[in-house]
């Protein structure tokens, strides 16, 4: 805008959204802004921060391994070691944030009669699974018959939840 024929901009943008119109002196005149909007910068900023929100959240991206050539068994493999390697740093995160709720829940217990938990073990246990092509490790506890025990053999199959139960199952029906 230039050379405007009034007092303030509040009169200008009344003028325009009431007339349509705006007065200027005669050397005056508006000119428009023009920004040029390139798509690609826009397609470069989105993945980048996509790529930088899975990193810092230590997330990981599917697509990624569809994406490329056919994943095979070590590719899988070497992903999810890198997940479970940030799944143990959180739980050593959370292993000390509930070390520090567990003193809030023994002295709330303690201050309202419930009974003094001070000094009494805690385990907390984080499951975590893993990839495991149980064809193979029943073929490899087969080959290892006669070579380590048999109580190794029967904790090491997939398909064994309590090891001792399992035994006294094959003690049984033998």
């Amino acid at each position: 805008m230039k050379n405007y024929d009034g007092e303030n901009l509040g009169e200008f943008r009344q003028n325009l959204a009431t007339y349509g119109a705006v007065k200027f002196f005669s050397d005056g005149g508006l000119e428009t802004l023009h920004i040029d909007v390139n798509a690609e910068n826009y397609k470069s900023i989105v993945e980048l921060m996509k790529k930088e929100l899975i990193a810092n959240a230590k997330a990981y991206d599917a697509a990624e391994l569809r994406s490329g050539s056919t994943p095979n068994e070590m590719n899988i493999k070497s992903i999810f070691n890198d997940i479970n390697m940030d799944a143990n740093a959180m739980e050593i995160e959370f292993e000390s944030s509930f070390e520090n709720l567990l003193w809030f829940v023994n002295a709330h217990l303690a201050n309202t009669n419930q009974g003094n938990f001070d000094g009494v073990d805690v385990d907390i246990i984080f499951n975590k699974d893993t990839i495991v092509n149980e064809s193979q490790v029943i073929q490899d506890i087969k080959n290892s018959v006669g070579i380590i025990s048999d109580e190794t053999l029967v904790a090491n199959h997939p398909w064994v939840e309590d090891t001792k139960k399992e035994i006294e199952f094959l003690k049984s029906e033998q």
